[in-house]
């Protein structure tokens, strides 16, 4: 529960040291993250509502959200939830979402750091993991951070990047990537290859639709 207590002050920190920063820019970036496929690999995809939307955009202060549920058609149980976050350049950022689960009533039964090997030249990708207990089952977090086009599991490195570079007046974007799985008959090890085998084909296509364009439309040079 500590720990959780230091998140909240790190993000209210990173808050209050932004504000200044957010306040005296406009609105001059945006992303094409809604555009990303909704067929990935073997995975058909389809929008998810938020609930209620604003309350979700107010809390996070971004219209740039993407929610949407991805599943293998000929499997009942290969199911992925996605929430993609982007926050524009000065924004404080991201909170962990182990906050919010366990503020709803959730458990936590364990956590930890897994690699996921990535196709390519590119490094493995290092994403925060916890199972989670609900009402409903069992289900199985991914997530990991994004700062400009570096992609990290600590939550700390995060913040302390943003938090840096607002102070040096060269606002930095950030992103988060979520991904929720229900365990199926209390078979973890093949929820991770599912998750895993998943977010390889997701970091393939991710980086362009989180490219910044100029609110105009057009690319930056």
């Amino acid at each position: 529960m500590r720990r959780y207590y230091i998140v909240i002050g790190m993000f209210l920190l990173s808050a209050a040291m932004s504000l200044s920063v957010v306040k005296s820019q406009a609105r001059q970036y945006e992303v094409r993250l809604k555009d990303l496929p909704t067929t990935i690999g073997r995975y058909q995809g389809r929008d998810a509502g938020l609930g209620r939307e604003d309350l979700v955009y107010a809390v996070l202060e971004t219209a740039a959200v993407l929610n949407r549920v991805y599943a293998r058609p000929e499997s009942q149980g290969d199911r992925v939830d996605v929430l993609i976050t982007y926050f524009e350049r000065g924004h404080r950022g991201f909170h962990p979402p182990e906050v919010s689960f366990v503020a709803s009533g959730n458990s936590i039964v364990r956590s930890g750091i897994v690699r996921i090997p990535l196709a390519g030249r590119a490094p493995e990708l290092e994403a925060n993991m916890f199972l989670g207990k609900t009402p409903h089952g069992e289900t199985l977090f991914l997530y990991w951070f994004g700062i400009g086009e570096r992609w990290m599991a600590s939550y700390y490195k995060g913040s302390a990047n943003l938090l840096w570079n607002a102070l040096l007046r060269r606002p930095s974007a950030a992103s988060m990537v979520r991904l929720a799985l229900p365990v199926v008959n209390g078979n973890i090890e093949a929820t991770l290859a599912t998750a895993g085998e998943f977010t390889r084909q997701l970091m393939l296509l991710l980086p362009e639709y989180l490219k910044e364009l100029p609110v105009d439309g057009s690319r930056k040079t």
